[in-house]
C-alpha cells in the first residue's frame, strides 16, 4: 500500500502543478469560456483533497479495496495530467517582440485555442465522470475525520534485525577505537557522545553490539542499557525503557505509575553521581535524539552515549564539541568481504570456493559492495543450493527480485526500506530516479539535478535560494543518509559524481516497479507492448532492444539511452515522433549528425541534451520548444546559434562549447559558439558558456541585464571589450564562475574597471590572455577556491597577489609568467591543495618557505624547461600526496630517481611520477629506480 500510495501522491501532485498552470493560462486567455475553468477548479480542489488524503494514509495498512481504489486515482491523476498536457501542445505559449506580430498571432490562433479549449471542456467533463465513480469529496473527507480520529499506532515500524556477530570481519580496528573511547577515561570527565554512522547493512549495529557486551568495558561503568529508538518512538516509553535499564526499576507497575516529568526526574538523580554507558540504536531525528540526552544529567563523570544512525548528516549536526566523536563505517575491503562470503557460501568445503564457480562467486561479492550483511544473507542463502555455476547465475541476475520477495534475502531488501520510508515525497522521488540509470553509472552533480528540476521534483523555497540551490540540497541530503554515494568530489569538497550502490540499485529499481515510476530496458530481450500504456519514463539500457508497440509511447515524459548501435539509430526518429508530451529527452553520445526536426515537435520539452552527438547545426524551428530549461550541447560541432533561440524565455542553462585537445593545453584548443545581438532576451539563464564575443560588441552590454547569471564563459575578447564587459559583470551579483579568454594569445584582456563593484560571490576564475598585471580587485575575493591564468606572461610574479586569497584551493599557471623564479613564501597559500605549472619558459627556480602551502596534496609541473631543481625546501610541503611531471628536463628526473643526493627532499611524498610524450602523441610513464 505504501509504494502504492507514493505513487498516487507523486501523480496527484504532478497534475496539481499543471492544473495550476492551466488554470493561469485560461484567466489569460480563455476569459469567455467561464465553464471551463470553472471544471477545471473543481478538478484542482478534488485532487487538492485527494492530496491530503494519500498523504495521511501513506504507510497505513488496508484492503485491497482501498489499494484498488488508490489505483484508480493515481490513473486518473495520470489522465487528468495527460489532458491538460495535450492542451497544452495544442496552445503553446508565444513570446512576441512587438505588438503587431502580437496580434496577429492571437488572431490566427483563436480558431484552434477555440477547438484546443472545446475538447479539453470535453475530456475534462469526462474526467469529472470517473472522480465521481472512484470516490466523492464527502467520503474522502468523512475518511480523513475517522482516520484522524483513530490510534496512531497504524503505523507499522519494520522490525529491526541485526546480523550475527560471526557474520562480522574486518572491524577489528574500528573495534579497538570503540573500545579505547569507552575504556580508561577520568572519572572527571564530562558525558561523551560516541556516533557510529553508516549505510543501512555495514555493521555498525553488530560492531556496537559487540563492543557493548565485552567484560573489558561493562566493568568500567555502573549501569548500561541498551535502547532500539525506531522512527515513530515515543520518547515517554523511550525514557521509561532507559529508567528500566538504567535505574534497575523492577516492577512494569513502578514505571507506569510515574507520568514523563517524573520519569525524567527519576533519571536525573539516580544518574548524577553514577557512569553509565548507554547504547541509542537506529536514531532517525535530532529531535529525538534531544529528548532524549536532555533527560540525562549532563556532567556526570565518565560517562558515554553511543549513537547509532543511517544519517551522517544528523551525527554532524548533533556532534557539538571536540570532545564527541563520528566513527564512519564503510563496507569491507575486497580480501574481507570474499571470506566473509565462502565462509557463508561453502561452510562444507572449509570455506574454499571450487574453481568453477569463481567467476560468478566475484561477481555476487562485487554486487554486495561490502555490505557484511548483504555478503552474508546471500552466502548462506547460496549454501543451500546445488553448486553449479548456472545456479549462481541465476541468483546474480535475480538478486533484485529476491529482496524485495519473500525469499531469505528480503532481510536486504528491509534494512532500507526504513531509511526509504523517513525521505519526504520529492526526495523519495529524487532517490527512486538514480534507477533510471545502469548499474554502477556515475551521474554528474549538475546533470542529475537539472534533470530533477525538469521532473518538477524541486519546489521553489523562500529565503533567495534557486531551484538548483534546493536540488543540492536534496542530494546532500541522500548523501547524509547514507543512500547515495559520491564517486568523485572536487576540489573544494563538492561533489562532482554520485552513484548508488549496486543492491541499493536493485531495491530501489523493485520501489520503481511497483510506482510505476520507470521502465527500464536493460537487456536484448526486453521489450514493452500495449499493456505499458501508462509508462511515464523510458530508459533504455541496450541498443538491441525493440519497442513492439509505438502507440505505448505517448504517455512518455522523459527518455534516457545509454546504449547506441545503428539500427537503434534508424529507430530513433519514429521514436521521437511518438513522444508528444515528452519532457526531458537525454540523448547524450548519440550517433546523429543532424538535429532531428522530430525534436522541435515535442513543445513540452524542458530539458534536452545532444551532449557528445557530431550534431553541428541548430535549426530555427527550436523556438518552438517554450519552455525548454536546459540546452546541453556540450562537446558537439555546434558553432553558432539562430537568433530563434531568443524565444526561449525560460532557458536556465545554456551549454554550447567544445575542448579539442589531446595533450597539452592550445590556445585554441576550445570551440565557442556565436550568438546573434539579442542575449539580453534571456533573462532566466544562469549559465551561459562559452559564447564568442568576436562578431557582435553590442553583446557584452547586453550582458548587463541578466542579473541571475551564475555561470558566464566569453571567447574572442579583445582589450577594448574590456570597459564594457566590466559594466555588465558589476550587474551580476549571483555570479560565481567567470571564464574569458581573448581573441588570440597576444590580445590584452583588461579587466582593471571593477575596482568599487566587484563580484563578491566569484568562486572560480579563469583568465586566459595576456594581462598586464593582475587586476587589484581579484585580491579581494574572499570566496574564490579556484584560478587559472594561462597565456598571462606576466613579467611581476602573479603570487603576490594571489597569496592574501583566504580560500584559495587550487592554482593553475600556463606561461602565464615570464620570470624565473616563483617564491611562496611563509604562512601564504593556506588552503592550497592543487598547483600546476605548465610552460613557464624562463622558469628556473621554485622556492617553499616554511609554512607555505601546509595543505599542498598535488603538484603537477609540466614542460618548465629550464627547470632543472627540485622545488627548493619542498620537504616543507608535508601534506604532499602526490608529486607529477611531464617533459621535463632530463637533470630534473634524474633528481627523482632513488639514488640521487636530492632524493631525501621528496621521501615522503608517496606518488612520484614522470611522463614523456612519445611519437604516437601518449603518454608513457618513466620508471623511477
Amino acid at each position: 500500500m505504501a509504494e502504492l500510495a507514493l505513487s498516487a501522491v507523486s501523480a496527484v501532485s504532478a497534475a496539481l502543478a499543471l492544473v495550476g498552470e492551466v488554470s493561469s493560462f485560461l484567466d489569460r486567455e480563455a476569459n469567455h469560456q467561464k465553464d471551463v475553468r470553472d471544471d477545471v477548479q473543481k478538478i484542482r480542489y478534488w485532487l487538492s483533497t485527494v492530496q491530503a488524503y494519500l498523504k495521511h494514509m501513506e504507510g497505513k495498512e488496508s484492503d485491497d479495496i482501498l489499494k484498488d481504489h488508490v489505483r484508480e486515482v493515481r490513473d486518473l491523476a495520470y489522465d487528468i495530467e495527460d489532458v491538460l498536457d495535450e492542451f497544452r501542445v495544442r496552445v503553446p505559449i508565444k513570446f512576441h517582440r512587438h505588438r503587431i506580430s502580437k496580434y496577429a498571432e492571437e488572431v490566427i490562433h483563436y480558431f484552434k485555442h477555440w477547438n484546443a479549449l472545446r475538447e479539453m471542456s470535453s475530456e475534462v467533463q469526462r474526467i469529472k465522470r470517473r472522480m465521481d465513480v472512484i470516490i466523492t469529496l464527502d467520503s474522502l473527507i468523512r475518511s480523513i475525520s475517522l482516520e484522524e480520529g483513530s490510534s496512531s499506532d497504524a503505523r507499522v515500524e519494520l522490525r529491526h534485525v541485526t546480523p550475527k556477530e560471526d557474520d562480522m570481519v574486518g572491524f577489528e580496528e574500528h573495534k579497538e577505537t570503540l573500545i579505547n573511547l569507552l575504556v580508561g577515561d577520568s572519572r572527571s570527565a564530562g558525558l561523551k557522545h560516541i556516533w557510529v554512522v553508516g549505510i543501512g547493512g555495514s555493521g555498525k549495529t553488530i560492531l556496537v553490539k559487540n563492543v557493548y557486551e565485552s567484560m573489558k568495558v561493562l566493568k568500567e561503568y555502573d549501569c548500561h542499557a541498551w535502547i532500539h529508538v525506531s522512527r515513530s518512538c515515543k520518547i515517554n516509553e523511550v525514557l521509561r525503557s532507559m529508567l528500566k535499564q538504567l535505574c534497575k526499576v523492577r516492577k512494569q507497575s513502578d514505571l507506569l505509575e510515574l507520568d514523563e516529568g517524573e520519569v525524567r526526574d527519576k533519571l536525573e538523580s539516580d544518574l548524577q553521581r553514577r557512569r553509565y554507558l548507554l547504547v541509542l540504536d537506529n536514531v532517525w531525528r535530532e529531535d529525538d535524539w534531544k529528548s532524549i540526552v536532555q533527560a540525562l544529567p549532563h556532567g556526570s563523570g565518565g560517562s558515554k552515549i553511543i549513537v547509532t544512525s543511517p544519517k551522517h548528516n544528523l551525527a554532524k549536526s548533533c556532534v557539538g564539541s571536540s570532545d564527541n566523536y563520528i566513527l564512519k563505517i564503510k563496507g569491507l575491503e575486497w580480501t574481507k568481504a570474499w571470506n566473509l562470503f565462502c565462509k557463508k557460501a561453502f561452510p562444507s568445503n572449509g570455506g574454499l570456493c571450487p574453481e568453477e564457480l569463481e567467476e560468478w562467486s566475484q561477481k555476487i561479492v562485487n554486487k554486495c559492495e561490502g555490505l557484511p550483511l548483504a555478503i552474508a544473507a546471500v552466502g548462506s542463502l547460496l549454501s543451500n543450493k546445488r553448486q553449479i555455476p548456472i545456479e549462481w547465475k541465476k541468483l546474480h541476475d535475480s538478486l533484485g527480485f529476491e529482496i524485495d520477495s519473500d525469499s531469505s534475502l528480503a532481510i536486504i531488501g528491509s534494512i532500507w526500506l526504513p531509511s526509504y520510508k523517513d525521505l519526504s515525497n520529492n526526495l523519495k522521488n529524487c532517490f527512486l530516479y538514480f534507477s533510471i540509470f545502469p548499474e554502477d553509472y556515475s551521474i554528474a552533480r549538475e546533470r542529475l539535478i537539472r534533470l530533477w528540476i525538469a521532473e518538477g521534483f524541486i519546489k521553489e523555497i523562500t529565503g533567495g535560494k534557486t531551484l538548483e540551490d534546493v536540488a543540492e540540497d536534496y542530494l546532500n541530503e541522500l548523501i547524509g543518509r547514507n543512500l547515495v554515494v559520491v564517486s568523485k568530489w572536487d576540489f573544494d569538497g563538492q561533489v562532482r559524481f554520485c552513484r548508488v550502490q549496486n543492491l541499493i540499485r536493485e531495491f530501489i529499481i523493485s520501489k520503481s516497479k511497483a510506482e510505476n515510476f520507470v521502465k527500464v530496458l536493460a537487456a536484448e530481450s526486453d521489450s514493452s507492448s500495449s499493456t505499458d500504456y501508462k509508462i511515464r519514463r523510458l530508459s533504455i539500457h541496450h541498443s538491441k532492444t525493440r519497442w513492439s508497440d509505438m502507440s505505448g509511447l505517448r504517455r512518455v515524459r522523459s527518455l534516457f539511452i545509454f546504449e547506441w548501435d545503428d539500427s537503434l539509430h534508424s529507430g530513433i526518429l519514429t521514436l521521437l515522433d511518438n513522444l508528444k508530451l515528452v519532457r526531458s529527452l537525454d540523448l547524450e553520445g548519440a550517433p546523429l549528425t543532424e538535429f532531428p526536426e522530430e525534436i522541435v515537435e515535442l513543445t513540452l520539452l524542458r530539458y534536452l541534451s545532444l551532449r557528445g552527438t557530431p550534431v553541428a547545426t541548430v535549426p530555427k524551428s527550436i523556438k518552438k520548444l517554450a519552455y525548454l530549461e536546459t540546452l546541453d550541447l556540450k562537446h558537439t560541432c555546434v558553432t553558432k546559434l539562430p537568433f530563434e533561440i531568443y524565444a526561449l524565455k525560460f532557458l536556465r542553462h545554456l551549454l554550447v562549447y567544445h575542448y579539442n585537445f589531446k595533450n597539452y593545453v592550445a590556445f585554441d584548443s576550445v570551440q565557442g559558439v556565436e550568438v546573434p545581438a539579442g542575449v539580453g532576451s534571456l533573462t532566466a539563464i544562469q549559465k551561459l558558456s562559452l559564447i564568442n564575443a568576436t562578431k557582435h560588441k553590442k553583446l557584452l552590454e547586453e550582458l548587463e541585464v541578466l542579473v541571475d547569471l551564475r555561470k558566464l564563459g566569453l571567447i574572442g575578447l579583445k582589450r577594448e571589450d574590456g570597459r564594457a564587459l566590466c559594466a555588465s559583470i558589476k550587474k551580476m551579483p549571483k555570479l560565481s564562475t567567470l571564464d574569458v579568454r581573448s581573441s588570440h594569445k597576444e590580445e590584452y584582456i583588461e579587466l582593471d574597471n571593477m575596482k568599487d563593484n566587484h563580484p563578491i560571490n566569484l568562486q572560480r576564475l579563469y583568465l586566459k590572455g595576456r594581462l598586464h598585471k593582475i587586476p587589484g580587485w581579484i585580491s579581494s575575493l574572499h570566496s574564490l577556491v579556484r584560478i587559472g591564468l594561462k597565456w598571462s606572461r606576466l613579467e611581476t610574479s602573479p603570487l603576490e597577489a594571489l597569496q592574501v586569497l583566504p580560500n584559495l584551493m587550487e592554482l593553475e599557471m600556463v606561461d602565464a609568467y615570464t620570470g624565473e623564479t616563483l617564491e611562496f613564501k611563509a604562512e601564504t597559500f593556506k588552503e592550497l591543495k592543487f598547483l600546476h605549472l605548465e610552460k613557464i619558459d624562463r622558469l628556473n627556480t621554485v622556492i617553499v618557505e616554511a609554512k607555505a602551502m601546509p595543505k599542498l596534496e598535488k603538484l603537477t609541473i609540466c614542460k618548465c624547461e629550464k627547470m632543472e631543481m627540485l622545488p627548493l625546501y619542498i620537504s616543507n610541503l608535508t601534506k604532499l600526496q602526490e608529486l607529477l611531471v611531464y617533459d621535463m628536463h632530463n637533470n630534473f628526473i634524474n633528481r627523482l630517481q632513488k639514488n640521487s643526493d636530492f632524493r631525501y627532499m621528496i621521501e615522503h611524498i608517496p606518488v612520484i611520477h614522470s611522463f614523456t610524450l612519445e611519437r604516437n602523441q601518449y603518454w608513457s610513464l618513466q620508471k623511477i629506480s
